[in-house]
């Protein structure tokens, strides 16, 4: 079965709701007659909009939220957005007033009630869970380095929380209407399950979003690699995110294709936001370190995570030299500080990626 086909029928089976919801949400509008003229003082403070307006060059716009309609008096093109012309019954100076005929007032009110039901369907990054592996009895990788005074000792388990808890910290910082969530806030040990099920049996609507970062330091055997990487799931791998719950209904055929497809999609993102994460690292830590770049697995946390998931290594605490930047607060911020600009390019990009709609 092609693309398209499989396109179709996602729409068919997940989106009807989804569009009916938009179309729902797009507020009333008042009939009018085409052939009167209207305040458009009075329509103004109805679309809570600001009126603008030059008697001299007889410019005018009405700006409701960052949605624009420029007008000009007598003239019959009013623009929607900056970018689309319309030719409509112009506006008209009267007794000093500005009036405006019921046709165009029509199809003003309807493409600011449009703009708002599409701001308001549009899909948000709610959710963010910050993952700081390991904790509690599972202390992850463990190294010394040194002898006396110089000695250093890491934990991954720690490095990881305090990465993650200020990590944690700034998202809630940036975005106080979002959801940010921290797996452990101490020295604990979630399961890897408990992990997961956070994140999966968060409750969203339809046009919300949740991605998940997990945070790791690495190790190896070989005690001169360094660098830092972020990890995704291997597209090859395959598995079950299509949720039972929005699957009640849904022809039992077509269940293999969906859950393709949303595979697919959640591949898809999460390399993208590994790509961002990793420039962000890039330009933090980039020129202390090596960039080993982004790579797929199979890790549990991101197999069985239902949505854009990533697992960063940010660093080897096996490598003398990369341990003691590990080792330092320093250094720690600039991992963080390369991580929360990652997160927060994705998530604009994530939210801002199908433009402005047209009018």
């Amino acid at each position: 079965m092609n693309r398209l086909l499989a396109t179709s029928l996602l729409l068919m089976h997940l989106s009807l709701a989804s569009l009916s919801a938009l179309y729902s949400q797009v507020d009333e509008v008042d009939d009018y007659t085409a052939a009167s003229m209207y305040s458009l003082s009075e329509l103004a403070q109805k679309w809570n909009a600001a009126l603008v307006f030059d008697p001299l060059t007889l410019n005018g716009h009405l700006l409701a939220g960052s949605d624009l309609v420029r007008f000009k008096v007598d003239q019959a093109a009013i623009v929607f957005g900056g970018r689309s012309l319309r030719m409509l019954p112009a506006v008209q100076l009267v007794g000093g007033t500005l009036q405006i005929p019921g046709q165009s007032a029509s199809v003003i009110e309807e493409w600011f009630a449009l703009r708002r039901s599409e701001r308001a369907a549009s899909t948000t990054v709610a959710v963010i869970l910050i993952d700081p592996g390991h904790g509690g009895k599972d202390p992850g990788a463990t190294a010394e380095h040194g002898t006396g005074a110089s000695r250093i000792s890491l934990q991954e388990k720690d490095l990881t929380l305090k990465v993650a808890s200020d990590l944690h910290r700034h998202l809630r910082e940036r975005w106080p209407e979002k959801t940010i969530l921290i797996t452990r806030g101490g020295d604990s040990f979630p399961t890897l399950e408990d992990r997961v099920n956070m994140a999966n049996n968060h409750d969203l609507s339809v046009n919300e979003a949740v991605i998940y970062i997990s945070i790791h330091a690495n190790a190896s055997f070989n005690t001169s690699a360094r660098g830092f990487e972020v990890w995704y799931l291997n597209p090859e791998y395959r598995r079950t995110v299509l949720d039972g719950k929005k699957a009640e209904g849904i022809d039992q055929t077509v269940l293999p294709i969906i859950n393709t497809m949303l595979e697919e999609e959640y591949t898809t993102e999460s390399i993208f936001l590994a790509r961002s994460i990793l420039g962000g690292l890039q330009n933090s830590i980039g020129a202390q370190t090596d960039n080993r770049n982004i790579r797929a697995e199979e890790w549990f946390v991101v197999r069985n995570a239902r949505m854009p998931s990533v697992l960063i290594e940010m660093g080897f605490i096996t490598n003398p030299e990369e341990a003691a930047l590990l080792a330092t607060d320093a250094y720690l911020q600039k991992v963080t500080e390369g991580i929360y600009n990652g997160v927060t390019d994705f998530v604009d990009y994530f939210e801002h990626r199908r433009g402005q709609a047209l009018p």
